[in-house]
């Protein structure tokens, strides 16, 4: 490689320097010619000069840098790159690298070297991720169990459960995270665990968690329901939405008639998102007993989304909204949804 002053690897200027040499540092000095090869394994012995123009040959798409990284039989290159996505050093030294490299999306494609199909075998991307995991630095755990879980690896499922209890709190939510992108219903009781003192980021990623891992999920969320805590309850109503499994809409329809307001609306959008399937529970609760004026409020908000959704049940269902409009009649509201119902069932239009 050249020998000349690499201004993506000196040290930062002083104050009285920094007009004229961040000009420079923005000019990205040519890459030369040195194959893409030999830049890996320069790379890999932490050369930083080698580093950043590899990295450029890759976000760029080029075959030969994409070549290089998967015939270089040594694990440096794969953990630099690890410790770049992290913490935007290389072997440990911090280095100033061109623009192009500083973006979200040149991490995201490095990041994705360690995927299913990249030049980093899944062997190698194991072996070094998993040292990540021991890392002194919470960043490069944290990395390395964002890209585990996004390979859906399994394997590293007993250390993302570990990390549940890192001292970062970000570790915590990011290992939560990558556990809900494994879909493994085994991982539901210590998920829940987790709810005991979290706070409110945690508890939001754990039930974004239970929601991907769906349907197994509904017991637990069903247990959940019963919570002293509204907070909890409303993520249980967010969750049997995302979820989107029709086993979830009776769960759903008792939290219309849940004490706290914040929880009924949750149910409410939620319902929303079933659709049609929605209506028949929605109007049979409606017509069995006279609600309250937050049940009717929350019913009829389902209900008009549904009509404005379907214009063939606007006839049946505008009439039991307009009850419930302006002034509170909830006795009004309840009989004609009983109405509706049965006009509804007549003309055969609850069937999908």
């Amino acid at each position: 490689m050249p020998q000349f002053d690499d201004p993506f690897t000196t040290k930062k200027p002083s104050v009285t320097q920094t007009t004229t040499t961040t000009t420079h540092a923005e000019a990205i000095p040519p890459l030369g010619d040195i194959p893409p090869a030999q830049l890996a394994i320069n790379a890999a012995e932490g050369r930083r000069g080698a580093a950043w123009r590899l990295m450029l040959w890759i976000i760029d798409d080029d075959p030969r840098a994409i070549e290089a990284v998967a015939s270089l039989e040594d694990d440096r290159l794969a953990h630099h790159l690890l410790e770049f996505i992290a913490l935007g050093t290389w072997a440990g030294k911090p280095f100033v690298v061109p623009p192009k490299l500083r973006s979200p999306y040149a991490r995201i494609r490095l990041s994705n070297l360690f995927q299913a199909g990249g030049p980093v075998t899944r062997e190698r991307a194991e072996r070094v991720l998993f040292a990540g995991f021991r890392d002194r630095h919470q960043e490069v755990r944290g990395t390395a169990i964002t890209i585990l879980g996004k390979m859906g690896d399994r394997v590293a499922e007993p250390l993302l459960l570990q990390a549940l209890h890192d001292p970062s709190r970000q570790v915590r939510l990011q290992a939560a995270r990558a556990l809900g992108k494994l879909r493994d219903p085994s991982v539901v009781p210590t998920l829940l665990e987790t709810l005991k003192g979290a706070d409110e980021q945690m508890v939001n990623q754990v039930f974004a968690s239970l929601a991907q891992i769906g349907p197994p999920a509904i017991p637990a969320v069903v247990h959940e329901m019963h919570s002293a805590s509204p907070w909890i309850r409303w993520h249980c109503m967010r969750a049997f939405g995302e979820m989107q499994d029709f086993r979830a809409i009776p769960y759903l329809i008792a939290g219309l008639r849940d004490p706290d307001t914040g929880v009924c609306w949750m149910a409410a959008k939620s319902l929303v998102l079933y659709g049609k399937a929605s209506l028949e529970p929605v109007l049979h609760q409606l017509e069995s007993s006279v609600p309250n004026q937050l049940q009717a409020e929350t019913s009829c908000y389902i209900l008009h989304q549904l009509y404005r959704r379907d214009s063939k049940l606007t006839p049946y269902l505008k009439p039991v909204v307009e009850a419930f409009s302006g002034v509170a009649n909830t006795l009004a509201v309840s009989s004609l949804a009983s109405k509706a119902l049965v006009q509804l069932r007549a003309d055969h239009l609850l069937t999908a």
